[in-house]
């Protein structure tokens, strides 16, 4: 009697692999291992996008995958209010932030440890695990201690939160939304299920709880399994790699195509049984059209932070159509050409097949048995039917072993998220003049802060009062702050400075200075403030490594001082730009009163501190310069000066700043001897005073005499300009 071993309908790609599978179908383990379902297996689009949804499969992680995950839980967005403003009749402000608690699955087995992570493709966690936004992170591994998260447990009913044993996932605490528009963003989550490569061995024994048997030498960096049975969770690897499925003492056994124990016997020729003749050797070569052209292979390169990539093999032979392999595994681009070279081959020598009666032996039991015929080919059998002394057997052509290191290819181009450190907060306050853009009626007392690395985002504040910390929000984007490397002299106020110069280094890489050669005076050059001075600047030469020059200054800007101050090497400066400048609003101080702020970014252990005294220096109008007071030949005298803008939108035409203030007027104390002998109010830059009246006001003739000018503003006096009389 025959006995017929039932096949499976394979592709030209299918080969050996779609017969063995047909074996095996006939016997009792496939019905355990491979039950029928309509589900297919983890794709790359699973993998990379997060889903919410109920009935989701969670993959199980091997070896290093970056997967999007499953979220199981979460909370409604909490909305907070930040208000800033008002005051004297002016609206106020409110701002609003958003945060959100959620729990993701990353897998459904254990896993040893969790690599970085990323949000809408940009990275929030590093490889040393430093967060770089604002949340709390915890992570389980999915191991059989594991307890529910605290935080899942306080939000479920007593004795309702699992501990969701055998699955990894990550909690997210108070989440902040700002850096993500104020959603939940997608994120990805770069996992370790073991360290250095898994072989395909031991993926197979764990997929099939060791009923499936693996004799491979291949390995990848990591594999997402799914699906409903283990067809579906190894169908992609027995695709794409050069492996082949045979059945031996009962048990499927998974090896690597052209691996035998033994070199393959020639068979002979059967030509009649029983004096019953038998069908004659055919051989047959299908048309090369049938051949696909073309064999593309999608994957995960972990050469380009886990990104999909895609391999080609181009056909020789003249085939059409393309045959797509999407692979749920981690590969180097190398390994993923040599495999679709490697299933390119296959293609085509499947071409060759052979249907022939044999003599039966030992070593021809089964499909997946190699054989060769009298002309050295090599052949692989896909159909036997046994006879009494003969087998009747369809055969394809094996390929010749190829070894897979020998194709080449690169990842190609990919711009990483980079891993930069967040290194810690430096701040400065300023009591700032007025600056363009901002509302003149306002105190602008600032807080600029930036980070020692580049890493650096922003930082939460917080201001001292009557003992008391406010939270005030967060500081604005990072300002220009560094150190001067060099002394810098005194000069007199209000010159251009053509001699000095001034070297820099900035805090961390990210900082940059335009190069710049104009006149300090010009409408935009940059203005630096350095221990309570601000200096115009209108050279700046990028020496490399975060380091400038800045020459060509106007010292003692926005001062009423006569001369500017020295400054030691070492001095902290910054750019006065009004984008980095997070104003404290006016309501959370007093005009005078010294403020301590707080700032606490996510790399600081301690809070940075700095401390400033509120001298509401934009509301206050400038002292009055270059003035003069003379007696005339008759007795008169005359006083005039020239007045000052608390405005300052730089200065090269000759005309007068832009006046600020209801209008121009100006607080004239006339002294003898230290005593007020009278005041005027004037509405010009000049007063007159005639002869008699200065006679008339009872000054002892060897008092010593001197006037004080100042411009009455809008919220306040300026300065006393001090004039003597000629």
């Amino acid at each position: 009697m025959a006995t017929l071993v039932l096949t499976a309908v394979g592709s030209a790609l299918g080969g050996p692999i779609g017969g063995a599978i047909g074996a095996a179908l006939g016997q009792q383990i496939d019905g355990a291992l491979f039950a029928p379902a309509a589900r297919q297996g983890s794709r790359l689009k699973e993998l990379a996008v997060q889903t919410s949804s109920y009935g989701t499969q969670i993959p199980g992680v091997f070896g290093a995958m970056r997967v999007a995950g499953t979220v199981i839980w979460a909370t409604d967005l909490i909305e907070e209010r930040v208000k800033s403003g008002g005051g004297k009749g002016r609206p106020s402000t409110v701002n609003y932030s958003y945060r959100v608690s959620l729990a993701v699955a990353l897998s459904s087995r254990p896993v040893a440890r969790l690599g970085r992570i990323w949000a809408d493709g940009n990275l929030i966690c590093g490889v040393g695990g430093d967060l770089k936004t604002d949340t709390q992170l915890r992570f389980y591994s999915g191991y059989a201690d594991q307890q529910p998260d605290p935080l899942l447990a306080s939000a479920e009913a007593m004795g309702q939160c699992p501990a969701h044993r055998d699955f990894a996932y990550v909690v997210f605490e108070d989440l902040q939304l700002a850096d993500f528009g104020n959603r939940i963003p997608s994120l990805t989550f770069e996992v370790f299920e073991r360290e250095g490569p898994l072989s395909l061995p031991e993926l197979f024994k764990s997929l099939s709880d060791g009923d499936l048997l693996a004799e491979s030498a291949h390995s990848i960096v990591g594999f997402a399994a799914g699906g409903t049975n283990m067809r579906e969770a190894i169908a992609p690897i027995l695709d794409a790699y050069p492996v082949e499925l045979i059945t031996r003492g009962g048990s499927l056994v998974v090896r690597d195509q052209g691996a035998t124990p033994d070199q393959p016997s020639q068979v002979i020729i059967a030509v009649e049984e029983d004096m019953r003749g038998l069908e004659p050797l055919n051989l047959r070569i299908s048309p090369a059209g049938q051949v696909p052209s073309t064999v593309s292979l999608r994957y995960y390169d972990p050469d380009r932070d886990y990104q999909a990539g895609v391999q080609h093999s181009i056909g020789k032979s003249g085939g059409r159509g393309e045959v797509r392999l999407e692979l749920p595994a981690v590969l180097s681009a190398s390994m993923a050409k040599r495999l679709v070279e490697r299933k390119g081959d296959i293609a085509r020598y499947a071409r060759s097949t052979l249907s022939a009666s044999v003599m039966t032996s030992a070593v021809l039991q089964q499909p997946g048995d190699y054989f060769l015929t009298a002309d050295g080919k090599k052949w692989q059998i896909d159909e036997i039917e046994h006879g009494f002394g003969t087998a009747q057997i369809k055969a394809r052509m094996a390929t010749r072993h190829a070894s897979l290191h020998q194709a080449t290819a690169v990842p190609g181009r990919h711009i990483a998220s980079v891993d930069q450190p967040i290194g810690q907060t430096r701040i400065a306050i300023i009591d700032c003049p007025l600056i363009a853009e901002r509302d003149s009626n306002q105190a602008a007392l600032a807080v600029f802060a930036g980070g020692t690395e580049a890493g650096w985002k922003r930082a939460a504040l917080s201001v001292q009062n009557d003992g008391q910390l406010a939270d005030i929000g967060s500081t604005a984007p990072q300002a220009v702050i560094g150190t001067t490397q060099n002394a810098l002299g005194s000069h007199r106020a209000l010159l251009i400075d053509e001699m000095s110069s001034l070297e820099i280094e900035l805090l961390n890489s990210s900082m940059l200075l335009a190069n710049r050669d104009t006149h300090p005076l010009v409408s935009g050059a940059p203005v630096f403030y350095i221990n309570g001075e601000f200096i115009r600047v209108g050279r700046v030469v990028a020496l490399g490594n975060q380091q400038y020059r800045l020459s060509r200054f106007t010292r003692a800007c926005f001062s009423d001082e006569p001369s500017a101050p020295a400054h030691l090497a070492g001095s902290q400066i910054v750019l006065m730009d009004p984008a980095s400048a997070r104003i404290i609003a006016p309501t959370d101080y007093q005009i005078g009163q010294a403020i301590t702020v707080e700032a606490q970014g996510l790399g600081d252990a301690n809070p940075a501190m700095a401390t400033a005294v509120a001298n509401g220096r934009a509301i206050t109008p400038l002292k009055p310069a270059h003035g003069r007071a003379r007696r005339a030949a008759n007795g008169d005298i005359h006083l005039n000066w020239i007045r000052r803008s608390r405005l300052d939108l730089g200065w090269v035409d000759g005309v007068d700043q832009l006046m600020i203030e209801d209008r121009e007027a100006y607080h004239v104390v006339f002294f003898a001897d230290d005593i007020i002998v009278r005041d005027w109010t004037v509405l010009e830059n000049t007063l007159h005073i005639p002869a008699d009246v200065s006679a008339g006001l009872g000054i002892a003739p060897d008092s010593e005499l001197r006037f004080s000018v100042r411009q009455i503003g809008r919220f306040a006096q300026s300065m006393p300009l001090v004039l003597g009389l000629d």
